[in-house]
Formats: structure tokens, C-alpha cells, sequence
């Protein structure tokens, strides 16, 4: 069987913040990115996802090396698989989803008081 993804997916290695509700007050945790096209995510969770949970994601991208810094990331996302990965002391689920929307935010530039 042979690669059905139509766009290119990057390993990417980054905290990611998760919010699963809606509701007031909003429920957030920490998770780990570790790849995304511009249609898709995975990332790793321990926190159990139902399938076809709304999802907003949020992480920093580094920007240039010389320029420091970095650009934050918004997406809208809905969980496709979630699977518990096998060997783990704690329990770990690998969560695939779809991105729906995605934003990216400019940093904002504190100026140094002179």
C-alpha cells in the first residue's frame, strides 16, 4: 500500500498546547507536536481524545536562528485516530487530526525602554 497523503508532512518536535472545550472556562494541557502537513497533525497526548473531538492547538515555530524569536501558531483541529502507544510506563495516546483553520500570529516586538 503505498503513501496516500497529498501533502508533504514535516517532523517537527515542539511543545503544543491543547484546548478541548468550548465551554467557559476553556480546558487546556500540554502536548508533544511531532509532525504536520498544512491539512494535518500528530502529535502525542496524555490525555485520552475522542475521535471527532474539536480541537485548538497552539505552538511556537522558531523563526531564523540570527533573528530569534518565533512565530505562534493557531490551528482548528478535529481528532481522526486516537491510539494508546504500546511500552509506555504512563499512558501515551498518538492523536492524528485535521486541520480545519490555520493562523499564524507575528510576534510582538517589546521596545527597550531608552
Amino acid at each position: 500500500m503505498g503513501e496516500r497523503r497529498s501533502a508533504r508532512r514535516y517532523e517537527v518536535y515542539l511543545p503544543l498546547q491543547v484546548c478541548t472545550s468550548r465551554r467557559r472556562p476553556a480546558e487546556f494541557y500540554t502536548a508533544q507536536l511531532r509532525d504536520i502537513s498544512r491539512s494535518g497533525i500528530y502529535f502525542h497526548s496524555g490525555v485520552a481524545l475522542e475521535p471527532g473531538s474539536n480541537l485548538e492547538l497552539t505552538f511556537a515555530l522558531p523563526t531564523e536562528r540570527d533573528r530569534g524569536g518565533s512565530v505562534l501558531v493557531r490551528a482548528s483541529a478535529k481528532a481522526l485516530r486516537v491510539l494508546a502507544l504500546p511500552g509506555e510506563i504512563t499512558p501515551i495516546y498518538g492523536v492524528a487530526a485535521t486541520i480545519d483553520r490555520i493562523d499564524f500570529v507575528r510576534p510582538v516586538v517589546a521596545k527597550s525602554a531608552a
